[in-house]
Order: C-alpha cells, then structure tokens, then sequence
C-alpha cells in the first residue's frame, strides 16, 4: 500500500499485565490515547523538583543559547536553522528546560524514525546525567509504537510524528504540551506536514503553546511566513509579522567537498589565478560552489568547504575523461578516502539492488582486505563492509553501532540521512541518487523512481560526516550539476496519496482539504485523487444535492461530500483506509477476524526476514507457508504456525526457532500487538472478532504421522486453513478485494504482464508466492522501481468485482443489434472498472435499459429512424427497443414467430414488388417506413419484444384475426402499376421452357431479367432472341442502345426517347407481317437512307444543302450504280455459313451432328411451320433490325464499330442474365456470356447428364420389372400379354437409331452407355442421341466412344456428352482406337522392311524407342485411313458392331501400306531435320543467338515425342519442307548483316500472328467446343508454317498463296464467326 498517516504508532503498549473488562459497542478501546487531564498540583510540584542541572556541551547552539531562549519566551514560534553537527537535536530542549518549560506540559520532540526517537532520547537524558524511563524522577522519555516509556516526570517527551499526530484525536488542543520541537522539519513528510498546518489553526487558541521548529537544511522563509501573523486566513490574508528565525552556523569540525563526476565535466577553461574574470561565467566556476551551497540552504556553511578548483578531478572525476560506472566511481573514492587517514565511510545508495551490487563491487575492488568475517581479521588495514537499510534484521542493524576495530564501509539507503548518527564516521560518499516515493496521478500507484536528490539533501548527507574529525564528503557529480538541483526536496504530501488525510480532516470537521493551511498546498488532482478513493470504498459521499455531481468537480477539495456510517468508522481505526474497508467487509461475510490478522500483516514490516547471505535458505524456510492462489493466505499460515509453535515451545527455543527460520520474533510481537489492538478497536464500531482459530495439537500430530515430523506444525496450519471447518477462502478474498478495486490486473498473453487500473502494466513481484499466472488478481500494492511490481498478489475471479464495485463501473453498450432467435433487439455491454475491462461483450436486453437516454449508448441511434426524426426530444432506450421490433421482426420478419398475417403480408409485397421489378419502376411499394407507421399505430406502446407481442396478440387475433394485414393501398400507393403484360413467366426455346426472374437492383449482377437453366439443359440452350430480352423491355433496350451510340451518330437520333418509339412501332409492325420483309430487301436501298428519304430529297421545298438532301442523293447514287451495300442478312436465302456482318466468309460446312442438335422451332414460334416473313423477322438478330430500322426511319447508317460502341456501353440490366443450377438448385455460375458458362461448366454439363441417364435407366428398368411382375398372371391373361409385347417390338423397330427414349420396357439400352477400357466395339447398339427428363425439362445427351489405354495398347469408353460436336470428334478417336486394336501390326513386322539408311535417320527421333515410333506411326495410320473409308456421314455413323467390323476389314487391307509410307515421309523429314543440326551448327557466334534459339524452338515444335500421331497426314507430308526452310533460313541469315536484319524484321511481322493467335486461342478456351472452329484454328496453325516458308525461303515455294495480311484476315474471320 502506499505510504499513509501512521496512527498505529499512537496506540498505548505498555508492558504492564492488560486486564480484560467490557466495553460498550462504541465505546472507546482501552488501547487508543486516553484523553487528557491535567496535572494536580502535587503532580506539577514533582515535576518541577525533578527538573535536573542542565549543562551544555561546546556545540555551535550552546554558543547562542541565550539568543534561542530570548527568541522562545518572546515568540509563539521560532524557527532554528542549524547546521547538522551544530547539537540543535539535543540542546534546544535543555534550553527549553531552562526556561521553565515541560513543567505545566510536556516538550514535545517529535522524530521521523523511532529508531531516532530512542536514540536521541538516550543522548539528551546521557547530558542530563539520567536515563531513558518512566520511573518517578526521569525526566526524559519516548514513546513509540508498542513500547511507552513516559512517566509523571517526564519533561521532555521523545515520539515518533504519528505518535503526536494520532494524538490529535483524542486531545484535539494539544493540552499535555506546552512545547513541540518538530525535527527534522525538512524532510516535508506527510505526518509533518499535517501537523504544521493543524499547529497553524491550532497556534491562535493556545497562545501558551511554543512551537520550535528545527532543520539544517530548512526553507526559512517558508516557514518564517507560514508561523507568521496573517489578518486573514493563513497564506490568503495579508502577512503582519513574520515567525523569527535563528540560523546556527558552524560545527566541530569541518566538511571538505569534492565533486568527482562520473562523466567528464567540460566547461570553458579557468584557473585560480586567471587575470581575466569575464573569460568563465561565475555559474560555471567550481569557485562559486560555495555561494551556491550558502544560497541553496538559506544558512551558513562555512564548515562545507570545496577542494582546490584546479583539481582535474573535480572535472574530469575518476575515468580521467571518460564515462565509468557509480560502482566504480565508489570504489576508486574509497581508495582516495583510505589514503586520507583513519574514519569509517558512510556511502549512499538508493536502494537495497544498489547496496548489494556495490558491495560485490567492493568486495571484487579491495580482494583480501574486505573479509567477509572481519571477527578473525589480525591485518588493521583490513576494511569492514556493512549494508544499512530498514529491512535488515535488528540485529544486522545493531552492529552499525558497536564498538569496532577496522575501517568501515558503511552503504545505506538515505535511512542515515537525517537524525540517525552512525558513530565513527569521518567521510561520506554521495552518489546523488535516492528513491524518491511518488504517487502517480495518472496510474494511481506509489512509484520509487531513482531521482537526483536536493540541495538541501545533499548538504544533509555532507553533515553526516567530520562528527569525529575533520570530515571528507565526496560527491560523484560534478558542482555544476549540484547548482542546477532544486533547493529542497518536494514534500511528501505534494507526492503521495491523500485519501487518509482527508478523512481524517472530515471526522475532525477541519473543513475542506483545499482551505486547509498546509505549508504547501496539495495539488488539486491529488485531492480529487484522494476523494475518489474514500467514494470507491464508501466513506464518503455526495450530499443530497450534489449526488449527481461529478467526482471531478470536487477537485478542488471535499465541500459538497459527507462522511457515511463506513467513512466514521474507517476515521477510528488507525489503519489505512483501504485496510480498514477490507475489515468492515470482512465482518460483513463473516471473516472479520481473519481479515483482521492479514490487515494486521499489511500494516508493518514483514516479519520473514532474507538476510543477504543466507537468502536461499530463508526463501525454502518462507516457502512451506506459501499458498499457490494468494498471499494473503499466506499470512494466515504462517500466523497459525507461529502460534502453534509458540504454544508448544518454551519462550527461549520459539526465539531459536523464529531465528533459525529467518521470523523476525520483534516484528511478529508488533504483528500480534497491532492484532490485539485492532480487535480492541473494532469493538468500538461493533466489530467483535474472536482469535483465529489453530489447529489443535492432535492436528499437529496427525499430520506428523502422515508426512513425518519434519515441518508438521507447517503443514498442519497450511491444511488448517484448506480445511472445512476454516471460513471460506472466497470470502476472505472477497472482503480483502473491497479494498483493492482499483489494484486489479488481467494477464495479457502479448505482453506477457498484467493490464492493470487507467492503463497500468504490472508483473508480480519474485517473491511472491503465487504460482503460474492467475487470469485475474488483485494486489495489495504496487510499488514502480525498475518496472512496476505487484506485492502481495491473490487470485480472483471477475465476477467478484462487479456486485462490489457498483457505482465505480463505467458501462458501455455497442451499437443495437437484433436478435432473430429471441425477437428483440440487443446491446452488447462492456463494464469497465478504471479502464480495466470486467465483461468485454454480455448481451442486454435494449428494453431492460427502459428509460435510459440514447446518448449514453453508443452509436444507438440510427440516422434514418423514422421516430428519432418524428420526435425531437431524444429517443429512449424503451422506445428504441419497440421501434426495431416493429421494423426487423414484424416489417423485415427477423424472428422465429410465423403468424399467418405474416405469411399473408409477405405474399402480397411479393406480387407488388415483382410488379415493380418487372416494371423497373422505383417507388411503387411502399417503403419500410410506411411499412413501420402502419404497425406502429395499431400496437400498445408497451410491446418491446416478441414476447410482449405474442401475449397480446393471443387475444387480439381471435377478435380481429385480419388486423395487421397489409391494405393493398399501403403496398401500391401510387396504383397497381403494370399487370406484367409483356414480362413473361418462362422463355420459350425449342421444346426447352426455361424460367425467367426479374431484379431490380441497380448495380447488382442479376439486375434485369435472369433465364435459369438446368446444367443438364445447358449443352441445349441458345443465346438466339435473347439480345431482344422481354417486350416490356423493348423500348428501354432501344433507348439505351440509341444513347450508347458514339455521339457523332447519336446526336442524328435526338431526342432518343421518341426515336425510341418511332423504332420499335417498326420493328414491331416488321415483325408482325404490316412491312413486308421481301418488299424491304429487294427493294430498298440497303447502305444509304430509306426510300422515304430518297424520294424526299426531290420535293420542291427541301434544301438541297440539308442533311435530309444529301443523304437522299447519296441514296439515289448507290442505287444507281450498285454501289450501296446489299443486306443479305435479312435475305431468306442467306446461310448460316455467311458472316453475321454481311462479308460472306466461308468458314466449313455445318457438320451432321451440329445440325441434328440444333431443335426445331417450336409450334408457339411458328405456327404451322411456314416460312413467313414475319417467321423470318423473329429470328433475326437485334443488331439487325435496329440498324435496318434507324437506316429507314433516320437515315442513319451504323457501322460494325458503332455497334461495337453500343454494345460496350450499353447497361448491364439489360442483357440477359444467363443463370445455371445444378438438380440440387445450388447456383453452378452465371454471367452474360452463354458461350463461356457452356465452356466452364462443360465438366459439370457432362457429368450431370450421365447421373441424369443413370437415374433415367435405373428408373426404367424399375418400371420394366414392375410390369414383368404384372404381367405374370393367371394364364387366362397370356393371349393379350403376348399381343402387347409383339406390338411393343414393332414400335421398337419403327424408332429411329438416331435418337431413343429411355423406356424400361426395351430391356436396357444404356447398359453399355458407361464403359471402359473396351477392347472391342460394344454388342449394343450406341444410339446417336438419348433423351430423358430432368428438373422437368426433356434433356438431350450424345453417347460416343471416347479413347483410352495407350499407343501400344488402344482401348475404349463409352460416355455420355452435352456437346454433339464434342462427342463427334471423341468418338472419331475412340472408333480408331478400336479399330487399331483389331489391326495391329507387330513392331517386328514393320522394322524388318528399314533399310539401312532408314533404321540411322529413325534413330534420330525424339522417340524414346522404336516401338514407341512405330505404335505412333500405326496409330497415325489407322486414324487417317478411318476418316478416309468413313463416307460422306464420318465416323459418327459407326454406332453399331457390324459398322464397325466392315469399317475395320477395310482399314486392314490398307493398313501395312500406309504406316510404310508414313515411315517414309518421316525419314525426309529426319533427314531435313539432320541438315537443320549441321547449319545450326555454323551459327555458334554470338550475334546469332536470337536466331539460332527462334529455328530451334520452330523445329521444336514440328518434331516432338509423339509429332507423327499429332501431324494430320497431309501435313506430314509437307514437314520435311517445313525443316528445310528454317535450314535455308539460317543459311541466308548468315550471309551478311543486312540478311539477319531482314530476317528480324520477319520475326517481327512473324510475331504479330503469333499474338493474334493466342489471342484467338483465349477466346476459343472460354467457348464451347466446335468442330468447326478447331478444324478451322488448326488450319491457321499450318497456314502460319507456309507463312514461315514464304517469309525465310520463298524459294521452296508453298502450298497455297499466303502473306501476313492473309494470315491476319483469316484469323478476324474465325475471331468473327466464334
């Protein structure tokens, strides 16, 4: 915890036998300062004879004695400013004696330390020629915490400043003194600081009370002002008189400084006896450091005396220069100290780390001159090094004054710094750094930062030595450093926590903390600071009218808050006032006297000492106490095993015991003391504690018999406090954590530390003896060195925090969210405590929060809530709970509920909204808002929920079952829109009716109309008519293809609306037989404008330099002279093998089975089946009427380019979204291009249909032997059943093979449709196609042999295929696998007809062997003789075994033959290859690498594993050539530069083709396959051989004329026609 008032130490602990009486409930304990009464007149007669001869010593005060007493009798206050040495501590109360004061009341001498307190009292009585005690006659006593050594002589009276201060509250006026001596006045702690502001009330009421306040390095005009006389309030007012101040300067003997800095101290260069005074700044030179010390303490220090400022020292310090470290600076100013003569040295560090590594650092310096048992040292040199600091044992610290022979090495903390006189001691080493306590306003913890200490503490640390000799005090720093320090050292109470001051203020009823006249005023965040932890632990409170007022805007002091029943009984117990929460709590749940014994623990020193050269021995002797969770429990062991064996033991072995187990006996004699006295005073506030129960001496010897004697009493009270007839751990921690709210700490894994209150980071401290890392733990302090330590560390559990915390947590909500399962809207809250998060995300009814304003959660209300904009004053949590019911659960239908309204309102937003998309007409149903209104007028205000909703409905409905339907007029406001004429349900292609859906979404990819196609369907669906979309759609398409024109055509068709209109009335009237089609072609002019322009233009009344003229003569002029462009796209007579553009491009002839894919136009299409004009006009494309209606209508011609513009920047909406879903209805892709999901999805195409034709037969031949069974009646049934199985074969027989439906009854005709690796052609018949039914749709599949095995070893499928010109080109290649299994020639049969120079050039080829050549020779064979004997129907025709046997015997009589001259046509091309290698050869310089590497990766390209089987014959038979010309090539190129130029440039028109190529290869790869275009992109691929040979060797000559602009144009064709 941190450092607060100290009332413990105001408790009586007189040795005297304490006698047991009652005490009333708030009676006062026997034990707190008795109030006070004043002395009979027989008392003061005996106080007055004991008044001793006083004599004064020869001391710097003792000079000026008579000065300091006429100061005293004549002032109320005076101030003594005295050197430390000059004997102020112990003559200024034998002067006071002399006055005739501590007669009527005592001399108060109030100490910082008790340590002080005894020492001091045992020098001042030492002059008097007495002795410390409370006897009759002593006249000087002390009273500390627990020992009282006060008489009824007592004169001067020796106490610790929380002695005097815990007598406030008994003796409010201070009656039993009539003198306080406040030592040490400097040191500014919190104690002294509140007892000089309460002197300063309390000076004005007790005129015959003197106050003396003494210091050596004291403010004395501070001081002088404040103990002033003010006409008003002290430090407000205006000052009369100032207090007098008596400065004592001189001392024994003189102190020597010498600065030596760690680092090099570097100013401008002076000396002494320079003749240039302005050459160094009077601030720079060490020469002034004297003024600087008199100026910064405000008194003389004429006996502080500076070295010689020549002395390179002073500048550079010990490392001559450079920078070195403090340890060693120590060690090198002991060696210059040891030189100097004999005295003990006194150094100063800041804490015990710093002792321990310097006397390591010692140790390893001086060697064997620093024994570690100086007891057995004979040497004198040798030195003693001792540590002193306030956690060291008493007895290591009572050797710091006995008697020695050696040199000492003394390293204290700044524990000696003041009153504390260490005898011996001559020289002082001072590193400047000291562990100043800071309470930090931001994290709200004590810190011990290292910081440099004062001027004032400086000087104090100096006057510490030269008490036996002329002194030494070394200083590791340099004096300018020294200048720039702050004169005095901040006061405690401008640097630690207030909350005990204040509350101790507000039960005195000493005002508000703010108006308070403290020397120093506390900074205003340390009183808010103080406030909000008495609000946190309940003792203090707003009043009635500002209890909703902010914590923070009683910054400014406690006005406005009064003391609760808990802030009372806090004020009387001399304990922290988190501690004393802890306590009332604990009594609470039941565990008072438990709480009471850790409270007791945590208000003193800890009694488990570690001595520094036995530390692991005491850490295994504290560990058997130690609980895992909490060291909190911990105390409870070790009290209960201290007490176990302190009742088992002697008083002698429990002190051995205590000492061989590193127990401070002293401390557990406080600890117990401060237990006894605590439960003495919780009586007084109804708090009655009974002793902590122990285990028994059975326990101890159960325990004894289980796990052996050693440690049994340790394990005996560790189970104990375990067991069930202990109080509940959880409630200890419970009661403890009401305290600590604000020192909890979560684990963060990331930073491997706890997160602790207002951002803190904190570890636990090492000797904690927590296990693991807890999730959650709370800590009884937290103490910042070099990082920030928890001590005293237990494990919780969160949900401890919130029902304690209450008012102190912060909640934060999140934006609301509904929630569907449970029909009400949500937040999610956050409870934070100090920033600290408890819950990080609990849901919370929003309704719950009822009244609650919006603005205090965050985000709540939504901009476009119809009630935050209805209502101005804001919305509440109540209402906004009831607004999103309304709009998720009942308008958006976000609930589990379904009422039948529900479904009856959700049925009728469908039809309007699918009216409004279908129209694509914002704002014909109605919003949600309306929606909202409409619900919001007919429910009670108190529904919020679903729950609320579903109890009033219950009965609601049963009157009026109908009342929350949607009015039809609520849905169409503005009408009913259109009827959906013209938005067709389904789409008509062939005998496929396919779904159609309508979105309107602008943006989205599914705005527009959908057609949803089954992947069975797929391979069946066309894009044709689709680019016309729906009628109702027609004139917006022509619109917006009218404004995507390129504006110099588009501004022809203003204003685009009416164009619109005026084309599609023709196109309509085109369609539908009123403008004959015939008439249209024959006639009219098809590349200028219309007719009805034409014969415009000669109308007497027209410009003829109008636009309208020109055109017209234009016209005329193509007529005239033919000329005009003929459109033969709308001819009856133009082939689908013309180009769409009218340039009748010959691609190939339309294969068989493409044609017999295609399906016949439906009845509804073309009724009757006649070819009319208008049958023709359906299905001509969009791009062509429209560019047939403008050119009539407008004049106005478009190019291919213009439709290339309109149909980029033609809207998405609308084009036709092409949707395809699997029988599962799971979405397979969608997009607008039909083309490219037919070539993605052709795997999913494929294997959709064989499950479908699986599915198909298994159902059918469940039908066939459903009848079967049927059929096998009584005999009497025979006669029909044989007449209907003979009329079912003749149907049979009369259906074509081209086409079968699936049907049971023909047994199993698709028993071979899934086969593989087939050796022979199937027994079954392979129908052409098959049919079955699929999601309601009839479908059409191709089953065709597929190829399989290898070269050497052909073998067979059978599959089932959406594409027929897929399953035409596979099963060509599996029929001539087929047919190569039958015909197969040996390899020895074909290799034994080589001649010699055959077998050499074959032995070139890539082929890994001849076998391997040879396979692929007879399968080049067999593939071009099948596609030669085939006829004019290909090898589609072959579907049956007998086909396929002919087939064969023919290919076998010619087989032999064709791989012969196969074979020969390859060695040519070896041979031409083997000439290519030589000239190759010639090309090695490095001018023609891009040469050489181009011909490579051409031949590459031709001769290849496998290139005889992939060459078509004819084109094997032009591969020599081929090689011949790339040798040719090389050839040329290398007969001079510009030849290898020209070849360059022929790479370079060479790679132009190749980019159109891959281009066009792209777009093939996102089509379905065509076997047209494959026969057609395979040809361009041989045309750009014969283009390599006409570009590098002309001179061979080629097959066919062809140039690059040939090539280009051939591949714009076939990019066309796909």
């Amino acid at each position: 915890m941190v450092k607060v008032l100290r009332y413990p130490e105001g408790v009586s602990t007189s040795s005297q036998p304490r006698r047991r009486r009652t005490h009333p409930r708030r009676g006062r304990s026997p034990h707190a300062p008795a109030p006070f009464r004043p002395f009979t007149p027989e008392q003061l007669a005996a106080r007055a004879a004991a008044i001793p001869l006083i004599s004064f010593p020869d001391l710097p005060v003792s000079a000026r004695r008579e000065e300091i007493a006429q100061a005293i009798s004549q002032h109320q206050v005076v101030i003594i400013s005295g050197e430390t040495g000059s004997g102020k501590t112990t003559q200024i109360p034998k002067i006071c004696l002399q006055l005739g004061r501590g007669v009527a009341g005592m001399i108060g001498h109030t100490q910082p330390r008790r340590i002080a307190a005894r020492s001091v009292a045992e020098r001042i009585a030492a002059e008097l020629g007495q002795k410390v005690g409370k006897e009759p006659g002593e006249v000087v006593g002390y009273q500390v915490r627990f020992t009282d050594e006060v008489g009824p002589t007592t004169l001067v009276k020796l106490m610790t400043d929380g002695i005097l201060l815990a007598e406030i509250q008994s003796d409010p006026m201070l009656r039993r003194y009539d003198t306080l001596i406040i030592d040490e006045a400097h040191e500014r702690s919190l104690n002294i600081d509140f007892i000089l502001g309460y002197l300063a009330r309390l000076l004005p009421l007790r005129p015959d009370l003197k106050v003396i306040i003494t210091s050596a390095t004291i403010d004395s005009d501070r001081f002088a002002r404040h103990f002033g006389r003010w006409n008003g309030p002290i430090g407000q007012g205006t000052l009369i008189e100032a207090a007098p101040v008596i400065e004592v300067s001189g001392r024994t003997f003189p102190v020597e400084i010498r600065y030596r800095p760690l680092a090099a101290d570097n100013p401008t260069s002076y000396s002494s006896s320079s003749s240039s005074p302005d050459a160094q700044p009077a601030e720079s030179s060490p020469a002034t450091a004297s003024a600087i010390e008199e100026e910064s303490t405000g008194s003389s220090v004429e006996q502080l005396v500076l070295e010689d400022p020549d002395d390179p020292l002073a500048l550079e310090g010990y490392g001559a220069g450079q920078d070195i470290d403090v340890e060693t600076a120590i060690c090198h100013a002991v060696d210059e100290l040891c030189a100097e003569g004999p005295g003990d040295i006194l150094v100063f560090l800041p804490g015990e780390r710093d002792i321990r590594d310097t006397e390591q650092a010692l140790r390893d310096h001086l060697g064997n001159r620093a024994p570690k048992d100086i007891s057995h040292s004979k040497n004198p040199a040798d030195i003693e090094i001792l540590p002193l600091f306030a956690r060291l044992s008493s007895a290591e610290q009572h050797r710091i004054f006995e008697e020695h022979s050696h040199r000492r090495v003394v390293l204290a903390t700044n524990v000696a710094e003041t009153s504390l006189t260490v005898p011996g001691i001559r020289y002082v080493i001072d590193p400047g750094m000291a562990r100043i306590s800071r309470y930090s306003n931001k994290t709200k913890v004590q810190r011990l930062p290292i910081e440099e200490i004062s001027k004032a503490s400086a000087n104090q640390r100096s006057g510490r030595c030269g008490r036996v000799a002329d002194g030494i005090a070394i200083r590791l720093y340099s004096a300018d450093n020294f200048a720039s320090r702050p004169d005095f050292t901040e006061p405690e109470i401008l640097r630690t926590s207030l909350a005990s001051v204040i509350l101790q203020m507000s039960a005195l009823g000493l005002g508000d903390v703010a108006s308070f006249p403290f020397v120093d005023a506390p900074d205003s965040r340390a009183i808010r600071d103080g406030i909000n932890q008495l609000i946190e632990i309940g003792a203090l409170r707003p009043l009635d009218s500002s209890k909703n007022s902010d914590s923070s805007a009683l910054a400014q002091g406690n006005q406005g808050l009064e003391l609760t029943r808990i802030g009372r009984d806090l004020a009387r117990l001399p304990i922290d006032p988190r501690l004393g929460r802890m306590l009332i709590a604990g009594h609470e749940s039941g565990c008072a006297s438990e709480i009471l014994v850790i409270v007791a623990a945590l208000s003193i020193q800890d009694v488990r000492e570690r001595p520094l050269e036995y530390q692991e021995a005491a850490d295994t002797a504290h560990a058997r106490f130690a609980d895992p969770h909490s060291d909190f429990l911990t105390y409870l062991n070790l009290w209960r095993y201290l007490h176990v064996q302190q009742r088992d033991l002697s008083g002698s072995a429990f002190r051995r015991m205590c000492r061989a187990e590193f127990i401070h006996y002293l401390r557990f004699r406080e600890w117990r003391d401060i237990a006894h006295q605590l439960r003495d005073m919780a009586r007084s506030i109804g708090i009655n504690t009974e002793p902590l129960g122990m285990p028994s001496a059975g326990d101890v010897v159960e325990q004894a018999s289980r796990t052996g004697i050693a440690d049994a009493a340790a394990k005996a009270a560790v189970a104990f406090t375990r067991s069930t007839s202990a109080v509940d751990t959880d409630d200890i921690h419970r009661s403890i954590l009401v305290g600590l709210l604000s020192s909890l700490g979560a684990w963060d894994p990331a930073t491997r530390d706890y997160t602790g209150s207002r951002g803190t980071h904190f570890t636990i401290w090492p000797g904690s003896g927590i296990t693991g890392h807890p999730d959650w733990v709370m800590t009884a302090e937290l103490v910042e060195t070099s990082r920030l330590f928890a001590r005293t560390v237990a494990r919780i559990h969160p949900e401890w925090v919130e029902p304690l915390a209450k008012d102190l947590l912060n909640h934060v909500y999140s934006e609301p969210t509904w929630n569907s399962s449970r029909g009400a809207a949500y937040v999610q809250e956050k409870v934070m405590l100090y920033g600290l998060t408890l819950i990080a995300d609990r849901s919370v009814l929003l309704g719950r929060l009822g009244s609650t304003p919006l603005g205090s959660i965050r985000g709540a209300v939504p901009t476009d809530s119809p009630f935050a904009i209805a209502q101005q004053s804001p919305i509440t949590a109540a209402e906004l709970a009831r607004e999103m019911f309304i709009r998720h659960a009942l308008v958006q239908g976000q609930w589990r509920e379904r009422h039948a309204f529900q479904r009856r309102n959700d049925e009728a937003i469908e039809r309007a909204r699918e009216t409004e998309r279908r129209s694509r007409t914002h704002g014909l149903v109605a919003d949600e808002m309306a929606l909202e209104r409409f619900f919001d007028d007919l429910l009670p205000a108190s529904i919020i929920s679903a729950g609320h909703f579903n109890r009033w409905w219950k009965n609601e409905k049963r009157q009026n079952p109908h009342l929350l339907d949607y009015p039809p007029e609520l849905l169409l406001p503005r009408g009913l829109g259109q009827t959906g004429e013209g938005f067709p349900d389904h789409w008509q292609q062939g005998e496929l009716r396919l779904p159609l859906s309508y979105e309107f979404h602008p943006g989205s990819p599914r705005d527009g109309v959908s057609m949803s196609i089954p992947v069975e369907a797929l391979g069946r669906v066309s894009d044709e008519g689709t680019d016309w979309l729906v009628p109702g759609m027609r004139e917006e398409l022509i619109t917006e293809a009218i404004r995507a024109l390129p504006k110099a055509k588009r501004r022809l068709l203003a204003p685009a609306p009416e164009v619109a209109k005026s084309v599609a009335a023709w196109i309509d009237d085109f369609r539908s037989g009123r403008v004959s089609a015939d008439k249209e072609l024959d006639h009219a002019p098809s590349g200028g404008a219309s007719t009805d322009v034409a014969s415009s233009a000669s109308t007497p009344d027209e410009d003829p330099a109008s636009l309208s003229a020109a055109l017209g003569r234009l016209a005329a002029w193509g007529q005239k002279t033919g000329q005009g462009r003929s459109d033969k796209r709308l001819s009856k007579a133009s082939t689908p093998a013309q180009d769409e553009r009218g340039k009748g491009r010959d691609l190939s002839a339309v294969s068989s089975a493409q044609t017999s894919d295609r399906s016949p136009k439906s009845s509804t299409q073309n009724p009757g089946g006649a070819h009319t004009a208008a049958t023709q006009a359906d299905s001509t494309s969009f791009d062509e009427l429209f560019t047939r209606a403008i050119r009539e209508l407008r004049g106005v011609d478009l190019s291919d380019s213009d439709l290339h513009t309109m149909h980029d920047a033609l809207p998405d909406h609308l084009l036709m979204t092409f949707v395809v879903y699997d029988r599962e209805g799971r979405e397979l892709g969608s997009g607008k291009d039909l083309g490219y999901l037919k070539r993605t999805l052709a795997g999913a195409t494929d294997s959709a249909l064989r499950t479908a034709v699986r599915q198909a037969l298994t159902e059918a031949q469940e039908r066939s032997a459903h009848r079967s069974d049927a059929e096998a009646k009584p005999e009497s049934g025979k006669h029909s059943r044989t007449a209907s199985g003979e009329s079912k074969a003749r149907a049979q027989g009369k259906e074509a093979a081209a086409s079968e439906t699936i049907d049971g009854s023909k047994g199993a005709p698709g028993s071979e449709l899934f086969a593989d690796d087939l050796e022979d052609f199937p027994t079954t018949p392979l129908p052409a196609s098959i049919e079955s039914q699929a999601q309601g749709l009839t479908i059409r599949a191709f089953p065709a042999l597929v190829p399989q095995g290898k070269p050497e070893n052909p073998l067979a499928g059978v599959r089932v295929m959406a594409n027929a010109s897929q399953a035409r080109s596979e099963h060509g290649l599996g029929v001539a696998n087929l047919v190569l299994r039958r015909v197969q020639l040996s390899t020895k049969r074909v290799s034994t007809r080589w001649s010699g120079r055959e077998a050499l050039m074959l032995t070139s080829t890539p082929y890994r062997s001849s076998e391997a050549l040879i396979a692929d020779a007879q399968w080049a064979s067999v593939r071009t003789l099948t596609l030669s004997l085939s006829g004019n129907q290909g090898l589609w025709a072959v579907r049956d075994r007998s086909s396929f046997d002919d087939l064969s015997q023919r290919v076998r009589d010619l087989h032999e033959d064709q791989v012969y001259s196969i074979i020969e046509v390859v060695v040519r091309a070896m041979e031409s290859w083997a000439q290519l290698q030589d000239t190759l050869a010639t090309a090695d310089a490095q001018t023609y690498s891009s040469l050489r590497e181009d011909v490579e990766r051409t031949a590459n390209s031709l001769v290849f594993d496998g290139f005889i089987a992939a060459t078509p014959i004819e084109r094997l038979r032009n591969l020599p050539r081929y090689i011949q010309a790339q040798s040719l090539r090389v050839r040329k190129a290398l007969r001079s530069p510009s030849d290898l130029a020209r070849d360059e440039g022929s790479v370079q028109a060479l790679a132009q083709v190749d980019d159109e190529l891959t281009e066009l290869r792209e777009l093939m790869d996102t089509r379905p396959f065509d076997a047209r275009h494959a026969s057609a992109f395979e040809e361009l691929l041989w045309m750009r051989e014969e283009l390599r040979v006409s570009l590098f060797a002309q001179e061979l000559g080629t097959a066919r004329k062809i140039s690059p602009q040939r090539m280009l144009a051939a591949i714009d064709r076939l990019h066309e026609a796909i």
